[in-house]
């Protein structure tokens, strides 16, 4: 077969499809440039199928891209390796099928070209590309090229990088062509459509031009015109740019806002259309955040100079009448969950609260006493619901002293609504209670809370929308009132457990998960088990029953399951179960020894029975650390049968079960100690080939490195032997340096850094048994806590600190007798010290740490 008829066998016959995509996979692999030649060929022959053309572009562009940064560079790399008059073809080829006569190939290959765009244009390669795609927009080209060639450049400039130069040479060229299609005097509306969005696009490349008062005149006079288009997706992507533009340029906005903004945006909520009014409400939410984060900044850095026009204040009168009116758009059908106006006009309400505070309450409060009890008419259900809603909206933002008066009024309107004959109410009502528990606990007092719990448990009996909002609210109930009840005498909550349990356990056994709500009532049942009081654990102790025996249920019904809809359902059924059993299990703690010899055999049942790669696994492994963590040193008999398992896992590095191990290693560590000993020379050679193995997720180098710190902690001088080998690693690892200065790439290196004192933690722990493990290795822990005075990052971070200072403490005391005196002489040896002591902002344990390790230090210092 060829290339196009693979292509078409993968489009069209299903029964050979899988064959079809194996045997293109292999001539890509084995043939790269002989597969780009053929699709090349498939492409560009208009006697094809379009579909198959498309799928070909689609092919070839995806073999240049990738998500995963690291899996891009080396796509990349094909394209660049290439030979130079292949790669002309399929540039001038791909140029050229932006006239093509069928405008679906065109909108496909500008996805092929901005791939290639973003290899070649940082290079200073294809240097014609921009030029051509302005000239194919210009007012003789015809409108599929006109728009194929704006589709491109939006492309282009939405992967590349913004600080880019070599887009940034050309963004004049770029935005005449984009702000001259988006026009009012462009016939076509579509061309202004797909001007419209590659100008979202391209707004990060255009700062300069916006820093010009005439040029961004003309941009914000273009876009507000498209605001009033017939078109409604028209409307609607102009109101998508003017948030991304208040995003971008809120400095400049203030005029605009007086000018055209308010009034645009305001009437935008008014339009029929629902995708016009989200996005302009959408503006309104992108307001309030810009305003937020520009107040955070200000409070953080006060030396910043930051303009705060407090739009979202001044518009108070005008558009959070408007939001509350949009609240009674909802979806007509109460199982419907697509994105509507009410949801839209929610989310910004909340944000409002947020941004305002206390101004947003008078506005929204006499809607609420306006509408909560309408009863007038069929539709009257939208008022009821939009009221509820806006009580819950408000709730995160304004003073809680007021918040608390004002959920002391309404709290009794809105627990009678539970009973409401629409689900939309109910659900919101539920929902409502859950707000109020997470933001405004302190209005639930010893005579409410009964209230409360009575309008739970009637919703835990209606709709699964309902009773999963009604979870959710217990869940926040329990978190804020218990949140140190666990191991008391009793709380607030016990008088509730014999009634809310039996009913989640109930609800938690429903065969399958709709709305999530099987899955929320295990999550409410496992709040319970964690915030539990010492009276309320008989109850818990029938939870663990319960679930063990459904576990090994499971087993039985797992022989029967075919589909893989039936599948996925078991694995969800188990997750869920396995999530509840650590729970109890860490809550009962010594008391599941009677039930561990059960529990392992369920969980090591469970590990033998999983496919490769398995959802569970991860799950069952942290149940066994539970496990672990109850029995102690008692945990060592199980491992025999339990470490071939650990040991897969620990193997299969691209797994998330991989991560997962690591922790449990670091956990069994500290349970056996030195009863680990016959399994710690596999793991340690595991754990430094993963290290060596340039491929690895690179989230999971932090995690070996602490692991390392955890068993040496663990076994004590047995570590001796890999001491150095480990101290290495950690050299190395600890002159990582940040290459791109992105949050990203800023946090990575940090959290090595912080692995690799853990690691220093547990060595030094280990060697107060034999100061000889680390005496040539003192030099090169001290060099690194230097380093870490040196990060601003570092030095400033409580827990890091806290274990620095620690092992200077700790060293001080292994080496009692001035061995290394010089050490403790260095001046930002007392600097350091001195900071973790005075920083306002750490710890108490942090400053006596700091304390404890000055006094030694000092006599270091005195020792002659």
């Amino acid at each position: 077969m060829s290339v196009e008829e693979y292509l078409t066998a993968v489009l069209f016959s299903p029964e050979v499809r899988a064959s079809a995509e194996y045997q293109l996979e292999q001539l890509a692999t084995n043939l790269f440039d002989q597969f780009v030649e053929l699709l090349l060929l498939t492409i560009i022959n208009k006697h094809v199928r379009f579909e198959v053309r498309i799928l070909a572009i689609l092919t070839l562009k995806n073999k240049f891209v990738a998500n995963d940064g690291k899996k891009k560079l080396e796509n990349q790399q094909r394209w660049i390796h290439l030979p130079s008059e292949l790669k002309s073809n399929v540039k001038r080829a791909s140029l050229e099928l932006l006239n093509d006569e069928n405008e679906q190939v065109g909108r496909q290959i500008a996805q092929l070209i901005s791939a290639i765009g973003d290899i070649e244009l940082p290079k200073k390669e294809w240097n014609e590309l921009i030029p051509t795609l302005i000239e194919n927009t210009s007012t003789e080209a015809n409108e599929s090229t006109k728009k194929a060639s704006l589709l491109t450049i939006g492309y282009i400039c939405e992967v590349a990088d913004p600080t880019n130069p070599e887009i940034i040479s050309q963004s004049n060229g770029i935005l005449i062509t984009i702000v001259q299609g988006a026009q009012s005097k462009e016939p076509s509306t579509a061309v202004r459509l797909t001007a419209l969005n590659s100008l979202a696009n391209a707004l990060e490349f255009i700062t300069k031009n916006f820093e010009v008062e005439a040029e961004r005149n003309y941009i914000m006079q273009v876009v507000c015109e498209a605001t009033q288009a017939e078109l409604t997706e028209l409307q609607a992507s102009a109101f998508g740019c003017l948030s991304k533009i208040m995003t971008l340029y809120y400095k400049h906005m203030s005029v605009y806002m007086e000018k055209a903004l308010y009034g645009l945006t305001v009437s935008g909520m008014h339009s029929s259309d629902d995708k016009v009014a989200c996005m302009a409400v959408e503006f309104w939410s992108t307001v309030c955040e810009e305003e937020m984060d520009i107040a955070i900044q200000k409070e953080e850095y006060p030396t910043l100079n930051l303009d705060h026009f407090n739009f979202a204040t001044v518009a108070i009168h005008d558009v959070v009448p408007n939001l509350l009116t949009l609240l009674t758009r909802q979806n007509e059908d109460p199982e419907d969950d697509d994105w509507s106006v009410a949801m839209a006009a929610a989310a910004c309400l909340q944000l409002f609260a947020q941004c305002t505070g206390n101004y947003v309450l008078n506005p929204t409060l006499e809607y609420v006493s306006a509408n909560i009890g309408k009863v007038d008419g069929e539709e009257s259900w939208r008022n009821r619901e939009a009221a509820v809603m806006a009580f819950g909206s408000i709730l995160d933002g304004p003073d809680n002293n007021a918040l608390v008066s004002m959920v002391g009024q309404a709290l009794e309107s809105i627990l009678n609504l539970i009973n409401d004959n629409s689900l939309h109410v109910k659900e919101t009502v539920a929902w409502c209670i859950g707000k109020i528990a997470d933001t405004v606990i302190d209005s639930l007092d010893e005579t409410s809370l009964p209230q409360v719990m009575n309008c739970l448990a009637v919703g835990l009996h209606q709709h699964p929308k309902v009773w999963t909002n009604c979870c959710w609210a217990l869940i926040n109930i329990l978190e804020q009132k218990c949140g140190n009840s666990s191991g008391s005498p009793t709380s607030i909550m016990s008088p509730y457990y014999e009634g809310f349990i039996p009913m989640l356990v109930t609800l938690s056994n429903r065969p399958d998960n709709e709305y999530s709500a099987r899955a929320s009532a295990y999550e409410a049942l496992s709040a319970f088990v964690i915030f539990s009081a010492e009276d309320t654990l008989p109850l818990v102790q029938s939870i663990a029953q319960e679930v063990m025996n459904r576990l090994q249920e499971l087993f039985a019904i797992r022989e029967q399951v075919v589909s893989v809809d039936d599948k996925t359902n078991l694995e969800d059924v188990q997750i869920n179960i396995l999530a509840l059993l650590t729970n109890v299990i860490r809550r009962l703690k010594s008391e599941v020894l009677t039930a561990s010899d059960r529990l392992m055999e369920i969980f090591i049942k469970l590990l033998s029975l999983q496919d490769e790669n398995s959802l569970i696994d991860e799950d069952v492994f942290i149940a066994i650390s539970a496990v672990a963590d109850a029995t102690g040193a008692g945990f060592d008999k199980y491992m025999s049968t339990f470490s071939p398992y650990l040991v897969k896992a620990l193997q299969n590095i691209d797994s998330p079960t991989c991560d997962t191990a690591i922790g449990l290693v670091a956990d069994l560590s500290q349970s056996l100690r030195k009863l680990i000993l016959p399994y710690i020379q596999t793991i340690l050679q595991l754990l430094g080939e993963t290290l060596n193995n340039p491929n690895i997720r690179r989230e999971l180098k932090p995690a070996i490195l602490s692991c390392f710190g955890d068993i040496a902690n663990a076994i004590g001088v047995a570590f001796q032997p890999y001491v150095e080998t480990v101290v290495n690693i950690c050299v190395s690892a600890s002159s990582m340096r940040v290459e791109k200065n992105q949050i990203e790439e800023v946090d990575y290196v940090l959290s090595v850094k912080e692995a690799v004192l853990d690691c220093y933690v547990g060595i030094v722990s280990a060697s107060s048994e034999d100061p000889s493990m680390i005496l040539n290795f003192i030099p090169v822990i001290f060099q690194f806590l230097e380093e870490v005075n040196n990060d601003y990052n570092l030095s400033t971070t409580d827990a890091v600190m806290k274990a620095s200072v620690g092992i200077l403490g700790d060293i001080a005391q292994i080496f009692p007798y001035g061995e290394f005196r010089a050490a403790y002489l260095q001046p930002w040896v007392t600097e350091f010290i001195k900071k973790a002591r005075g920083n306002p902002d750490f710890s108490p344990q942090t400053k006596d740490t700091a304390r404890w390790a000055r006094d030694l230090q000092k006599r270091q210092i005195q020792l002659q």
